[in-house]
């Protein structure tokens, strides 16, 4: 099964949507009549397996200035983006020569609408980094010398979810565990686990969890995960669009059950030592009509071996590093 990277700058090509970005309404969290319930009354989010397969657009982009777009204003952007990345044959072909964008469903769809990103809050669809925190964020570490200084995601110990939040990847699959005292997000990629009790406060510091310190409760049919306590290590997020999530940081999710079919996926970061506001990204996931598969991650981690090897032979050349 071939995946889509989210290598969106990659190409720049003339914008088709030049209007003035129109201020957020909030998704309407209203679901269909006479959804599964557990045994508690909550929504019942077990026994589906929820997917995403998008091209992932995480802030907003010359191409597109409003949040939601038409569907022919979705193909032009998809298939332009595609183009541009196909242009570039180190980046878009693996080592066993599959194009590693593959096939997706195009845009975000959230409640039938074609979303141009995921953050929806500043309307500006950017996130709101001080300058200082720019700079730190896109400042990349070529530091290749041993493999535990390289990014968890890299080394194939956290994927899907973990840290949170489930925006670092556009393919994904969750499937859900609910007890009275805890929650279970099995998350694909990875095989990875999130194990959240249900309480109304955090307990003593946990510096060994890969995940945080998550907490969850109920906000009516919503269901609300609170992380704090991240990895400092992991702090820069994402790829070509950085931004970060320092250790004091606190992420809250929300994942509300809005039809048999639709699982709407909101987080929230809050971080006033970085960001000038607290920022909303948004998507949603779908029931599939197919089971979770296997994430054989190590099997196919060529980038590790490389980077490594790459930098043992600049060693015996005797290039120093910038």
């Amino acid at each position: 099964m071939t995946r889509l990277l989210p290598l969106l700058l990659i190409a720049t090509p003339a914008a088709f949507a030049q209007t003035a970005p129109s201020a957020y309404i909030p998704t309407s969290l209203q679901a269909e009549p006479d959804l599964p319930r557990t045994p508690g009354g909550h929504p019942d989010f077990q026994a589906v397996t929820w997917a995403t397969n998008f091209f992932p657009v995480f802030e907003a982009t010359p191409m597109a200035a409003t949040l939601i777009v038409s569907e022919a204003e979705a193909k032009t952007f998809v298939d332009t983006m595609v183009k541009g990345i196909l242009s570039n044959p180190a980046l878009a072909i693996d080592p066993e020569g599959e194009i590693i964008i593959g096939d997706t469903d195009g845009l975000p769809l959230v409640r039938g609408e074609r979303r141009s990103r995921l953050v929806v809050l500043p309307a500006n669809g950017k996130v709101p980094l001080t300058p200082e925190a720019k700079t730190i964020a896109n400042t990349s570490s070529d530091e290749m010398d041993d493999y535990e200084q390289r990014p968890s995601g890299e080394r194939c110990l956290v994927l899907s979810g973990a840290p949170p939040h489930f925006v670092t990847v556009s393919y994904n699959r969750l499937q859900f565990i609910q007890t009275p005292d805890h929650v279970v997000i099995h998350g694909e990629n990875g095989d990875e686990a999130r194990i959240i009790p249900f309480a109304a406060s955090h307990g003593p510091i946990n510096t060994a969890s890969w995940y945080g310190d998550s907490i969850a409760r109920w906000e009516g049919d919503t269901l609300v995960v609170e992380t704090i306590r991240q990895r400092q290590s992991e702090a820069v997020r994402g790829l070509f669009q950085k931004f970060l999530v320092n250790a004091d940081a606190k992420v809250i999710e929300r994942f509300t059950r809005l039809s048999k079919s639709e699982l709407l996926y909101q987080f929230t970061v809050e971080d006033p030592k970085v960001y000038t506001a607290p920022w909303l990204a948004e998507y949603s996931f779908f029931a599939s009509d197919t089971g979770m598969f296997p994430s054989p991650c190590h099997e196919h981690n060529y980038s590790l071996p490389n980077i490594l090897l790459g930098q043992r032979m600049a060693d015996l050349r005797g290039v120093k590093k910038d």
